[in-house]
């Protein structure tokens, strides 16, 4: 990764979490490049939409505040066999944390 950083990019999608978690990512590397993702396909497609969205408010806080740059999103592209349910807790979640960090006199938003 040290290599591919030096190459010059600046950002990466979908970081394999059987390689290391992605908070692991982001503590290594997000002093360097932005990171894209965090959640995989099988949250949206396996849990009940409460549960994918407590889960990305969860996590998709602590990645925004450990991060210096992140975009919150699935690992990978959405499929069309993605429960619409599932797809929509993820965005509803991401438009809360959103909305707390510009509401919050302690997060700073770029």
């Amino acid at each position: 990764m040290d290599e591919i950083i030096d190459l010059g990019i600046d950002a990466k999608h979908s970081n394999e979490d059987q390689i290391a978690p992605f908070i692991e990512w982001i503590e290594k590397y997000s002093s360097r490049i932005g990171l894209f993702g965090g959640f995989d396909l099988n949250l949206l497609i396996l849990k009940s939409p409460d549960e994918v969205y407590n889960e990305v408010l969860e996590k998709g806080t602590l990645y925004r505040k450990k991060a210096n740059g992140y975009g919150l999103g699935s690992g990978n592209s959405i499929p069309g066999y993605i429960p619409v349910e599932g797809f929509l807790a993820m965005v509803e979640a991401s438009s809360e944390i959103r909305k707390r960090e510009l509401t919050s006199p302690y997060i700073s938003c770029y």
